[in-house]
């Protein structure tokens, strides 16, 4: 692989995993909460990528 596509695959990976910290914290307040968190930061994603 080239330098340029695992400096892509590494910052999707950060980003993947930068949701899932953030909606395991909200699910650990309050566990619907974790699911609307990261259906909304998945939602806002799609949308951006689609502009």
């Amino acid at each position: 692989m080239t330098r340029p596509t695992l400096l892509v695959m590494a910052r999707d990976t950060a980003g993947v995993l930068a949701v899932a910290s953030i909606s395991l914290g909200a699910g650990m307040i309050y566990v619907p909460a974790g699911f609307i968190v990261g259906g909304v930061i998945v939602l806002t994603g799609v949308v951006m990528a689609a502009r």
